[in-house]
């Protein structure tokens, strides 16, 4: 496990970095099911959307990440 940085600064857009905080601070450790449906969630209510493979990614470090880092 990490200590989470590199989902800090995941991208350049403050509100979808916001909702990787946001689910990396509530999901980290969860199944990688979970934290995606929840990333995708979060950018919908932003009016975003990412790749299959930003969100395939993303999903899969958020939930090998270190809860206790979040």
């Amino acid at each position: 496990m990490t200590d989470n940085s590199e989902l800090r600064h995941e991208d350049d857009n403050e509100a979808v970095q916001a909702v990787v905080d946001r689910v990396l601070s509530y999901q980290a450790g969860a199944p990688s099911g979970t934290v995606r449906e929840e990333l995708t969630s979060g950018l919908a209510e932003i009016g975003e959307s990412r790749s299959e493979e930003w969100l395939a990614s993303n999903a899969e470090a958020i939930s090998n990440a270190d809860p206790a880092q979040g």
